[in-house]
Parts: C-alpha cells; structure tokens; sequence
C-alpha cells in the first residue's frame, strides 16, 4: 500500500469517509465515471455479483456480498471465494494498449489471495469509492452489460499512447455499500490506506501513475 500525501482540503469538511467505512460486509456498486469529484450514487449502472462480474440488475439481490478481512492481508472475498484480478482464465483486456496482460476481476474458491489483491478507499472521499495498487481509483469495462448477461471488470491503465480509457470502452468507479460490520471490533488505525490531506482548489484524478513506454 503506498503511503503518499495528496493535496486537496474543501471536500475534507464535507467528506465522512475514512478507513472504517470500508470494513465488515457490502455489496460492490459500479458507476460510470470518469471523475471522482462528481461521482454519486445516482452514477450507478450496475454491480458486481459473487463471481466479481458486471452485472446489471433488475434487483439489488443479484449483487454479490462481500466481505473484508479484518487483518493481513485485507483482501475480499464472496461466496466463491477470494477476489483477485490476477485470475488468468478470466479474459483480458486486450483492446487496451497498457491494459492486455490485464486480467478480469473475479472471485474463486481455488485461488489464495495475496496483499496485492488488496482494494482500499481513501480518507475524505465524499463516498466509500474503491481503489487499487498506487492510488489508482477507475476501471475498465467495455460497456454497461444488458440484463442477465455479464461484464468483464479490468483494472484502468493510461500513458502516452492512451491517455484515456480504452477506445470503445467506458470508465468505471468501484463504490463500498456496507450491509453489516465485522463480528469483531476494528481498530481503524490498524486498517492500511494512503494517507490524504485535502487542499482547496487542487485537482488530484487518483488515475493511478503513467506508463512509460
């Protein structure tokens, strides 16, 4: 988990979200979202189900429940098992120029998750939105999925040959919906997450770090 600091500080006094809203058990809503700042709940156009598929729903009981672990290495985890986007029998994302290594998230029963597979939020977010590897808040998906089918969710990349998401393909948010807390008591300062101190009037797109080719 990086420990950075990244300067931002009008949305702290509105903003609640800390390292505690993202603990016991959710659901995992999907939102069509190329900005963090202007992101809500009314953004959403779908979830994620017990296989980590993008799904879109006619009711919130298709939605998988997840669950985080309360210590090392915080990963999540469904009814199907640990969450990871290093499943490689998922498909990749290989319209993507940065991205077609890029596996599909998915949950399993045969996989051991790992720190890597870690998903966290950041203090002062405005929502409880989910981020990745080094600060990197967005993802990939090709399009809304129609009802009863699914969606591949990859892991959003950009450089200089694909300054944007991937042609063709929208760009997506990850948000927390807690349904209960953990069984046990949680130390939130024990609970790993980049440390944010906001400043007014700085733009911070939390797009992860550029690759250099």
């Amino acid at each position: 988990m990086p420990d950075i600091f990244l300067l931002s500080s009008a949305l702290c006094a509105r903003a609640a979200v800390t390292q505690a809203d993202f603990t016991g058990v959710g659901n995992i809503f999907v939102l069509n979202s190329s900005d963090w700042r202007t992101a809500t709940p009314d953004s959403t156009v779908g979830c994620l189900d017990d296989n980590g598929w993008f799904i879109n729903y006619e009711d919130k009981k298709e939605c998988g429940t997840f669950s985080r672990l309360d210590n090392y290495p915080y990963t999540l985890s469904s009814k199907s098992g640990n969450c990871t986007f290093t499943n490689q029998h998922t498909p990749a994302n290989t319209d993507s120029h940065y991205g077609q290594s890029d596996h599909a998230w998915s949950c399993t029963s045969s996989y051991t998750a790992d720190v890597y597979d870690e998903l966290y939020t950041i203090d002062g977010f405005p929502y409880t939105f989910l981020c990745f590897g080094d600060v990197a808040c967005f993802y990939d998906g090709k399009k809304v999925p129609s009802v009863g089918s699914t969606g591949s969710l990859w892991q959003f990349r950009w450089g200089s040959q694909q300054m944007g998401i991937t042609p063709g393909h929208i760009q997506l948010q990850l948000l927390w919906s807690k349904i209960s807390d953990s069984s046990k008591r949680i130390d939130e300062e024990s609970i790993p997450g980049p440390r944010v101190e906001l400043k007014d009037g700085m733009q911070v797109p939390l797009q992860g770090q550029q690759i250099r080719n």
